[in-house]
This record gives C-alpha cells, structure tokens and sequence, in this order.
C-alpha cells in the first residue's frame, strides 16, 4: 500500500502545436508549460506533459491530478457564443474536447483539477457555463498589442476558500493576459475571487465534498507573477493529488 511519500503523477494539458497557433505563441505557451513543470517537480510531484491537440485519447484516471494550462480561445460553439466576434482567436476543438474530457472525467473520478487561464475557461464551458467573447479595449487584463506581455492588476479573493487557503483573503496582485472571461457561471461552480471591474478571477466546486478543483484567471507561472504565488498554489494540489495516489495504492 502506498505510504503517501510517493511523488504523484500529475497530467498537465495544453495545445502543443494546435494549427491555430502562431509561432510566437506557441512559444510563449511553451515557457509557461515548462515553469509550471518545475513549480509542480519542486511542490514533489511527477509532471506529465500531454499535448490536448493531439488527438490522442487522454484518461483522467490515468494520472493523480490534472493541470489545465493557458492557450488559445475556446470555440464559442462550445457555449452557445458568437461565432462571428472578430478577436477570437487560436481556435483549436481538438483541445477543447480533450481538455473538457479530462476535466469532467477527473471530477468524476475524484482526481484534483487545477485550472491556469484559459484552464479557468475551459472548466466553466465543461460545467455548462458560457464565456464574454471578449472584454473590449479598456480591460485591464491585458495589454492590447501585438505580442502583448503579460499586466499586473489587483484581485479580491474570498474567505473560505481552497484560494484563501493557499493565497490569503483579500487584495493581492496577478499577472494576466486575456481578453475573455466567464458570463454565465458553470453549474456546480462558484466565484472565489473577482477584479475590481467585476470579472470573475477564480473559482472552486460550490461543493467541496464533490473533490478538489481550483481555477484562477491569472498565471502564477508567469516569471513577474509575485514570488511564492506559483508555490502556494501548487502545494496544496499537489498534496491533493499525493493523497489520491495514496488510496489508489
């Protein structure tokens, strides 16, 4: 019987080479990816990068934990959105799909779920939820230019939470770059954390018998994010994460 000292096996999903996907943007995806493996390596876990525009059938049950990355747009078909809004971009269904089939299939098979970005997004979509196309020229969660780098704003989080738990309650600082964000929430959802303009930042099971599952709108595996963020998100999931590889034995 494991011990619980075993290292968990942790999936950590995002579009490698999606189509859609300019060069400069996968790269950027990729940095990310790699910092978010060392933050999970460091916290004592096992990172298994999968590539959800592969094609390739992935199994939640197959890992202790899943982590859902940034990337592209998810297809507003997906909720009912405007198909027709110009600034939606890196498209790629193929990852939507698997993406949505880790997700659903982690929750249901008691596997923690951590969700970056676009991550925040796609669980909401998986729970039925639907998206803003997008924020609009004055959002202050993203830089509107070419090749934007990342901004820094200010997020509300909220008392009894899995957020509170790792970050604190209260204002604290994020880096980000999106330009969409949750209209209707998710069922089985709610809000841990918004903006100042009212955008939802992060959110958590409604109920938290229902298992373990956060996700924030900002990427803490960004290189300016505040020292320590990507850590304290990362611990308690892992730990999650390590007590499922501990049942399962």
């Amino acid at each position: 019987m494991n011990n619980g000292t075993d290292r968990p096996r942790i999936a950590v999903s995002y579009a490698q080479d999606a189509p859609s996907h300019s060069a400069w943007f996968s790269e950027e995806l990729a940095g990310l990816a790699r910092n978010a493996v060392a933050g999970l390596e460091a916290a004592g876990a096992d990172a298994v990068v999968i590539n959800s525009a592969s094609g390739h059938v992935f199994s939640a049950v197959d890992y202790d934990g899943v982590l859902i990355l940034g990337g592209g747009d998810v297809d507003p078909t997906r909720y009912g959105g405007n198909t027709g809004e110009p600034t939606v971009h890196a498209v790629d269904t193929t990852a939507d799909e698997t993406e949505i089939d880790l997700v659903i299939g982690a929750v249901e098979n008691g596997r923690p779920v951590l969700g970056i970005c676009r991550g925040l997004q796609l669980i909401n979509v998986a729970f039925a939820g639907s998206l803003i196309e997008d924020l609009g020229q004055d959002s202050v969660h993203k830089i509107h230019e070419e090749r934007p780098p990342m901004t820094g704003h200010a997020v509300s989080v909220q008392p009894d939470s899995l957020l509170a738990d790792a970050l604190g309650v209260g204002e604290i600082t994020v880096q980000s770059g999106h330009h969409q964000a949750v209209r209707r929430l998710g069922d089985r959802l709610r809000v841990v954390a918004t903006a100042s303009d009212g955008v939802v930042e992060a959110v958590e099971l409604a109920r938290p018998d229902e298992g373990w599952l956060l996700a924030v709108q900002w990427h803490p595996e960004e290189p300016d994010s505040p020292d320590g963020q990507l850590a304290a998100l990362l611990t308690p999931f892992v730990e999650a994460c390590r007590y499922v590889a501990a049942v399962r034995g």
